[in-house]
């Protein structure tokens, strides 16, 4: 399997939406809140723009407060600071002058007393005019919308919610990683036993290119992989008791 980023439709709604946010939207308005099921790509799809954009990247973690944001931020960006005040000064300075996207995953994490971190870190993005990426599994995105968090919630300017791949999107992604070409009727199949989760489409792949070195092809058809377990969905099995 090859390893770069494929642009799924996920990817594109993503990108249009974050041009809508840095173009159209209100300095003080520029959060964009990215949701989606687990397998989805929403790691994937931050990690390429991040790479891109030489963005700041914060996994969110339980007890995170705006001490630990502040020395992160200050760690990332390399400034110096003694005192508390002179350390946020510096990080402001730095901001107004890189303009960095920052990404927060798992961004629930931030919701705490009344979203301190999140309010931190979208008030240095406001000073800065930068975009703010709030990323969280879709049984989460509800709690951004709190009418105790009106003052985050009111200032995210798109929703993007991940969905599972197409059959469309399977195709591409087998054509663009997997090492042997295969035919629609495989692409549905690895589709079909994935449910559209891309890490299990990745280990599709895998099993593919084992078939097709054991058959010495170079192209695979749906009677080749007929019957064959090309992936396992462990959650359905979970949710089943098995």
């Amino acid at each position: 399997m090859k390893h770069h980023y494929v642009k799924t439709s996920n990817h594109m709604l993503f990108m249009a939406m974050l041009q809508t946010v840095e173009t159209r939207a209100s300095a003080e308005a520029r959060i964009l809140l990215l949701a989606g099921e687990p397998g989805t790509g929403k790691s994937r799809c931050v990690d390429n723009i991040g790479a891109e954009r030489n963005a700041i990247h914060i996994e969110g973690m339980p007890g995170m407060n705006v001490t630990y944001l502040r020395d992160l931020l200050a760690y990332e960006l390399g400034c110096q600071g003694g005192s508390k005040f002179m350390q946020h000064k510096a990080i402001v300075d730095t901001f107004i002058q890189r303009k960095p996207t920052v990404i927060l995953d798992e961004a629930q994490h931030g919701l705490e007393k009344k979203a301190d971190c999140i309010e931190y870190l979208r008030r240095i993005c406001e000073q800065a005019g930068s975009v703010l990426i709030l990323v969280c599994h879709s049984s989460e995105k509800h709690r951004f919308g709190e009418h105790k968090l009106a003052h985050i919630a009111t200032r995210i300017s798109a929703l993007v919610e991940f969905v599972p791949a197409t059959l469309a999107d399977c195709q591409l992604y087998l054509a663009e990683l997997c090492e042997v070409k295969v035919d629609e009727g495989v692409a549905a199949q690895a589709l079909a036993q994935s449910r559209g989760r891309y890490r299990l489409l990745s280990n599709a792949g895998r099993i593919l290119e084992d078939i097709a070195e054991a058959k010495g092809a170079k192209f695979l058809t749906a009677a080749d992989v007929k019957g064959v377990m090309l992936c396992q969905d462990a959650m359905k099995s979970l949710r089943k008791g098995k």
